[in-house]
């Protein structure tokens, strides 16, 4: 009697539970996001930039809390552009504190900036790499 691969009855992986990691780094990268969006208040070039940039966060937070890898590749990139856009601020405010963006700016950059880099790192950790695996592995590939 031969047995076909559908037959089998082998234990299913565990369930991928979303780790609590993963709701972390939602949260710290939409707080970067709009940490970066008060900051474009007084820049007024980069405000619509921001904003799409906001909502596209936001959207990658919800997709790769889902268990989405290329929400996680999104919300990568978003991070870095907003890196892009902070460091500026960082420098600005902390070497001229009399001009224009004052030391505020540069403490809110900051702050973006390590909510940003947390938030990223927290997606690609071991438990955060076995929880997309999982996730791939139960979906099919994407």
């Amino acid at each position: 009697m031969t047995r076909s691969p559908h037959d089998d009855h082998w234990s299913q992986p565990p369930s991928a539970q979303r780790p609590v990691h993963i709701t972390a780094a939602a949260v710290l990268l939409i707080l970067s996001a709009l940490l970066a969006c008060s900051i474009a208040l007084d820049d007024p070039e980069m405000t619509q930039f921001l904003y799409l940039l906001f909502f596209v966060t936001i959207g990658a937070a919800v997709r790769f809390c889902g268990g989405g890898r290329k929400a996680r590749v999104t919300a990568t990139v978003t991070a870095a552009l907003l890196l892009l856009y902070l460091g500026p601020f960082v420098l600005w405010g902390l070497l001229d504190p009399g001009g224009l963006y004052q030391p505020e700016y540069a403490v809110r950059a900051i702050l973006g900036v390590i909510a940003s880099g947390t938030g990223v790192t927290l997606l690609y950790v071991p438990p955060g790499r076995a929880y997309f695996r999982a996730h791939q592995r139960r979906t099919g590939p994407t």
